[in-house]
């Protein structure tokens, strides 16, 4: 019996039994308190119908949804390009894909963050929203470069496999001859063109120096990084010391809850 199999047999006989309870999978433990927290806020009897349960990652998630298919499964955005993505829903119609670039992007917006604050906590930061707007726009510049790099150069990979690297000439014999193999090297040489994938990088970098805040901090800047490196230290120094986890539970109970799942609550049968 394959780890998958066996996994989902653990949850079947463990977890959900003979309830009909069907299940929500999520790539971590972290998305499974976040998505509770967000579902008792709206609706107070999904666990009627509903098990959350963390996979172990993206690729967990994919593997058991393909044999489970009454179950539903969220996995995070990432650099996936909207083609990746419409191929991987058209294939496993019962997986989700988060509007936003990952579950931290819901953590990172100055806007929604500044709602999400009590009054009290408002207070401790003496020039406001403004101020912390500020404060969270400190280096932007390198956390725009680093966005660029992950939407354009991480795709590389999966571009080169649908290339046929490297198993193209390390298969079994029969062997590429020179003229086979030149013509494999020169496939990949050009699709690592340096000064094509610099340009594709400005690119990028223009866009997202040109677009709205909004937009930049829920959909491109890398907040898996970005939100325990600039947003959890700047609110420790703005705020006072919190324990990372403790701070991002805090944050999901009471920022506003997002529109953008809707979707997902409608897919689930809850909306």
């Amino acid at each position: 019996m394959s780890k998958v199999d066996e996994r989902i047999k653990q949850i079947k006989t463990q977890l959900v039994g003979n309830t009909g309870v069907r299940v929500l999978l999520l790539e971590g433990s972290a998305d499974v308190d976040a998505f509770r927290i967000l579902l008792d806020r709206q609706f107070s009897d999904w666990e009627k119908n509903w098990h959350l349960e963390p996979a172990g990652g993206k690729k967990a998630v994919l593997d058991m949804l393909a044999k489970e298919t009454s179950w539903i499964g969220v996995v995070d955005r990432d650099e996936w390009t909207l083609q990746q993505i419409t191929a991987r829903l058209v294939g496993q119609p019962n997986l989700k894909v988060l509007p936003r670039f990952c579950l931290e992007s819901y953590l990172v917006d100055p806007a929604e963050l500044w709602s999400a604050f009590p009054p009290k906590q408002q207070a401790k930061i003496a020039g406001g929203e403004q101020q912390l707007r500020v404060e969270l726009r400190k280096n932007l510049v390198e956390w725009i470069r680093q966005a660029a790099l992950l939407h354009e150069v991480r795709p590389l990979w999966t571009q080169l496999r649908e290339l046929g690297f490297p198993n193209a000439v390390t298969g079994s014999p029969p062997m590429p001859n020179d003229l086979e193999l030149k013509a494999h090297l020169k496939n990949w040489y050009d699709a690592l063109n340096a000064d094509d994938i610099l340009s594709k990088v400005h690119v990028l970098e223009q866009m997202m120096n040109a677009m709205g805040e909004t937009e930049l901090f829920s959909q491109w800047l890398y907040a898996k990084s970005f939100y325990p490196q600039v947003v959890h230290q700047t609110l420790n120094r703005l705020l006072g010391q919190k324990e990372a986890k403790q701070r991002r539970i805090s944050i999901f109970r009471t920022r506003s809850l997002p529109p953008d799942l809707d979707s997902l609550w409608q897919a689930m049968g809850l909306m």
